[in-house]
């Protein structure tokens, strides 16, 4: 069981309100499995690892298959019943909710804290160095080719522009049917092959209506010529 939508929205929602929701890991996480830890930061835009845990002393990214979110009373009841079959202490019982503090120069003291107490936030002044699970890949600066050269069709005429890297060098020359159509041919490419020829016969459909216009015009001004005579 991973993390669904609603649970992204829900660490969302918590950390709005400063508190640093706990997540258990699946087994998708490797050796950390079973493992609880803090939410410090999430980018629900993220594509991979967009949710950043504490755990111990590190703080790495994580994807939504390798986190889920506790059971009820599953963080804290945890600890206690790992620690129930050790033998108890003198004046600390591990039923006790808040136990006396040990004196120093017992040892025992500092044995006798749940597992789960790595999960505490180090001192932001001293962070422990951790290797990011997956390095960000810096984006690739955008790149302008040496010379673009666009022909294009509009309102029956044919035109070009040409750039060289972001400038401009020539815009809207117009160019003749004859030589539009030499230079799509001499790409080579089926598809432009296709487009032109699409183009062309739009061309060649436009061309015979007016012709059939101009022709109707003629004979009706031949036809009104003969009745003058």
């Amino acid at each position: 069981m991973s993390l669904s939508s609603a649970d992204v929205a829900h660490l969302e929602a918590v950390l709005a309100q400063g508190k640093k929701p706990k997540v258990v890991f699946t087994d998708a996480a490797g050796q950390v499995a079973g493992r609880t830890g803090k939410v410090v930061a999430l980018d629900p835009r993220g594509v991979d690892d967009f949710v950043t845990v504490a755990f111990g002393s590190d703080e790495l990214p994580f994807s939504a298959a390798e986190l889920r979110l506790p059971a009820p009373g599953e963080g804290t009841r945890r600890a206690p019943r790992q620690r129930s079959n050790a033998p108890a202490g003198p004046g600390l019982l591990p039923e006790d909710p808040e136990p006396k503090p040990a004196p120093k120069t017992a040892p025992a003291a500092s044995e006798r804290k749940p597992v789960t107490a790595p999960e505490a936030t180090p001192p932001a002044a001293e962070p422990a160095p951790a290797p990011k699970k997956k390095a960000a890949r810096p984006r690739a600066a955008a790149k302008h080719p040496e010379l673009q050269v666009t022909l294009s069709y509009e309102d029956g005429e044919w035109t070009v522009a040409a750039a060289r890297g972001a400038r401009t060098v020539v815009k809207g020359a117009k160019v003749a049917h004859s030589a539009a159509l030499a230079m799509c041919q001499a790409s080579g490419s089926d598809e432009v092959a296709e487009v032109v020829s699409e183009v062309v016969e739009k061309i060649r459909s436009e061309a015979a209506e007016e012709a059939s216009r101009l022709r109707r015009q003629l004979e009706e001004a031949e036809a009104r010529l003969a009745e003058l005579k």
